[in-house]
């Protein structure tokens, strides 16, 4: 039974609309089978946007003068993406209507900004990919995560000195390649593995600490004949010399460090430098696609912030400090930094415009512009089917798929007004009143 908004209700929920305030992806909760049923509602209210819409004004005026020296000049590209995520979701720049052709229920739906500094659109679009991975991924194939990483000591050698962090991914790859074509004596030009991969430009408590993800196949492919051939055993001492004497050379070639500092650096580290090796266990696709999404999920997610103290102004947030390499346990931390210390950080390590996140080599790097293309954009209906088992875009009482129109921006607060007149709100789905009991 169908339960309309009372009018102070209504009013409520139509000055969000008005004030731009971002409407979720509403759909009806499940409580069957035990499942954690999602709470639907007009606006979703998110502790890492109001941060920056709070504080925004503040940080322009303070960043001059407090972060400038430390993480470079406040570009107007940096500003664009700040105003993108203040915006997300905001019903006057227009949003999608689902209704249904039988009963008239609508369902409203903002458009995102798609900007790289909001954490929940970033999310979003990964989640699409990775559902579809076995369009892009052989999921028959065994897998392995690799993590490639640099000291600390080096770090501070190079963090200053202009090098280009994103060359470090295809150093990566390389050296995955050579890793596993070293178990084989012959024709071993012709052997590749399949990898996807991704830079991390910092880590989980937002230090300066690039670092490589990657997920490759364990079995190679022969160019020539299609034959798969398994790697019998993938030497993890070698994995260290490989990426250590990799990144040395890079280093030098690209002036960041001498041939003499080199040395130096390989004498001090006879071991190599880290490099994780973990093999993904289950031959599935949601393994994998975890695995996958985790990869270029990027530096940081919503749920991470824990407290932000307006008096103090400051955030606290989570993150993961140690991963045991024999147990796989984890191990957490806090810190808690000035509300704009954590937003120069957050713009800093930003990826670049148009600069490409992930990459793909070997087998799998063939065609994937093109199935990339194929896969579905628009993941929200995807992903709440994923996560809920409901599908929005089915009309929840007379159970056929509704129909989808696009309001613009100028039509928005026309549309708004007129949808208020005619229906009431109800289970986060808007319901004409002539249907309404």
């Amino acid at each position: 039974m169908w339960i309309a908004a009372s009018a102070s209700e209504r009013e409520k929920i139509y000055t969000y609309m008005r004030s731009g305030l971002r409407s979720t992806s509403m759909y009806i909760e499940d409580t069957q089978n035990g499942e954690h049923p999602y709470a639907p509602g007009v606006t979703r209210w998110s502790l890492y946007r109001s941060l920056w819409r709070k504080y925004v004004r503040q940080f322009y005026a303070r960043y001059e003068n407090s972060f400038a020296a430390r993480f470079g000049n406040l570009t107007r590209e940096k500003i664009d993406e700040v105003t993108k995520l203040i915006d997300c979701g905001q019903f006057t720049n227009g949003f999608v209507f689902h209704t249904c052709p039988t009963c008239g229920t609508k369902l409203a739906i903002p458009f995102t900004c798609k900007s790289r500094l909001c954490l929940s659109c970033r999310r979003k679009s990964l989640f699409g990919w990775s559902v579809h991975l076995s369009e892009l991924m052989n999921t028959s194939l065994n897998h392995v995560h690799v993590t490639f990483t640099i000291p600390g000591r080096v770090l501070k050698m190079i963090e200053h000195s202009g090098f280009d962090e994103t060359e470090l991914v295809p150093l990566a790859a390389g050296s995955y390649i050579k890793l596993l074509r070293m178990s084989k004596v012959f024709d071993q030009k012709h052997l590749m593995p399949g990898a996807l991969a991704a830079l991390h430009k910092c880590g989980n408590s937002l230090n300066y600490n690039p670092h490589v993800h990657l997920v490759g196949t364990t079995e190679m492919v022969h160019r020539k004949t299609g034959e798969i051939l398994k790697t019998g055993f993938i030497h993890y001492t070698k994995a260290r010399h490989i990426w250590m004497e990799a990144v040395c050379s890079l280093l030098v070639k690209r002036n960041s460090i001498t041939a003499d500092i080199a040395q130096i650096i390989k004498d001090a580290y006879p071991k190599g430098f880290h490099v994780y090796i973990q093999p993904i266990k289950a031959k599935n696709n949601e393994l994998l696609g975890r695995t996958a999404e985790y990869i270029a999920s990027g530096f940081f997610h919503n749920s991470q912030i824990k407290k932000i103290d307006h008096i103090k102004k400051t955030v606290t947030f989570s993150f993961k400090k140690h991963v045991d390499r024999i147990s796989g346990k984890k191990l957490y931390g806090e810190m808690t930094l000035s509300v704009f210390e954590f937003m120069a950080r957050m713009l800093y390590f930003l990826p670049e415009k148009h600069s490409k996140h992930l990459r793909w080599y070997g087998i799998y790097a063939n065609g994937v512009r093109e199935k990339m293309q194929r896969i579905k954009k628009d993941t929200w209906a995807l992903a709440v089917k994923h996560c809920f088992n409901k599908d929005p875009e089915l009309c929840p009482k007379c159970r056929i798929p509704m129909l989808r129109t696009t309001v613009f921006s100028y039509q928005a607060v026309r549309e708004a007004k007129k949808l208020w007149r005619t229906h009431a709100c109800s289970g986060g789905y808007f319901i004409p009143y002539k249907n309404d009991p």
